[in-house]
């Protein structure tokens, strides 16, 4: 009997070592320039745009990643009172031949990128307010401020960009924007999360009873929402999980410490992965509440910033003193 217990053991421990997910380094793009600011990049086929903040979009061509190449910067300023203002390309979002550049004060640019060596704008939104992030539901382009909230824009027209709700927060400087109809979750750095309920039907976009808060004890850097469950890279605090079954009533139900400072979560099926200011860690979440730490690649120099998953890839922004760059890890 106990032979047989102990057979099954091996078994049951080697059916999860096989299933279990694993990621190495096998290339890696790097650069140099002192000014550069990451935040999240996006992947479309071979091509990777990656914002730098005051240096611009950068592309790049991935279909060899051994062999990384810049095929084009994107950058552009506009005069105001007899002064050139350029744009802080921050967050960037591709969703077919179309790319959402937040693009700091000069509001949001909508771009073709049907071939991406020539990006050209076919819709612009500007307000007054710095863009830090968008994300899209439907026909809609919700948009992150850096310090003053959140605002939403319809973008059947793009001749003519229009403004369908405002949720502005002094000093709340959004750093990313879940929606889960009727909800909008806005995570804010220091600041914590706030959710916005919105009336029926939710494209309608009125605001339906005054945003909830809900406070951290370290910053709110990233947060993720898969159906009821969140997971938040929450700084110093590592991974806090939440219970969404009330979307106005996030309930802390995990906290696992990370190596480093979590920045950044991505999951891809069952897997979570975290970037840190130190290392990049893999959690199964079959349990979706109870992630469980199976996989670490540490590296003390590198700052990773923002994750994307690409094929059989993922894909990791770093800086690292006056450089910065992107490690391909090959996933197993």
């Amino acid at each position: 009997m106990k032979k047989a217990l102990l057979s099954f053991a091996i078994l049951l421990l080697g059916f999860n070592l096989l299933n279990a997910q694993y990621i190495y380094p096998v290339s890696e793009y790097h650069a140099s320039d002192r000014s550069a600011q990451l935040s999240n990049f996006d992947i479309k086929d071979t091509v990777l745009f990656l914002p730098l903040g005051e240096s611009g979009l950068h592309i790049l061509n991935i279909a060899d990643i051994n062999d990384i190449k810049e095929i084009k910067v994107y950058t552009e300023y506009e005069k105001r009172s007899r002064k050139k203002v350029y744009g802080i390309a921050n967050e960037v979002n591709v969703n077919g031949n179309r790319l959402y550049l937040s693009f700091g004060p000069l509001g949001l640019k909508v771009m073709d990128i049907t071939d991406p060596g020539m990006p050209y704008v076919i819709g612009t939104y500007y307000r007054y307010q710095d863009v830090y992030c968008t994300e899209l539901y439907e026909n809609f382009a919700l948009l992150g401020y850096v310090g003053m909230g959140l605002e939403i824009v319809d973008l059947t027209n793009l001749n003519d960009i229009k403004m369908v709700s405002r949720n502005n927060v002094k000093d709340f400087s959004v750093q990313n924007i879940e929606v889960i109809p009727p909800y909008i979750v806005i995570s804010g750095g220091s600041r914590g999360l706030k959710i916005f309920k919105f009336s029926d039907p939710f494209t309608t976009f009125k605001q339906a009873d005054f945003p909830k808060d809900y406070l951290v004890e370290s910053s709110a850097n990233k947060l993720l929402i898969r159906n009821s469950t969140a997971y938040l890279a929450n700084d110093f605090k590592g991974l806090t999980v939440l219970n969404m079954g009330l979307p106005a009533y996030p309930l802390k139900v995990n906290e696992i410490k990370t190596t480093g400072r979590a920045q950044d979560v991505i999951n891809d099926r069952n897997y979570l992965y975290i970037a840190s200011d130190k290392s990049i860690e893999v959690f199964d979440i079959k349990d979706p509440e109870k992630p469980q730490k199976i996989h670490e690649y540490l590296d003390k120099n590198k700052d990773f910033k923002s994750l994307q998953i690409y094929s059989d890839h993922l894909f990791a922004s770093y800086a690292d003193g006056k450089e910065y760059g992107i490690m391909i890890f090959q996933i197993e």
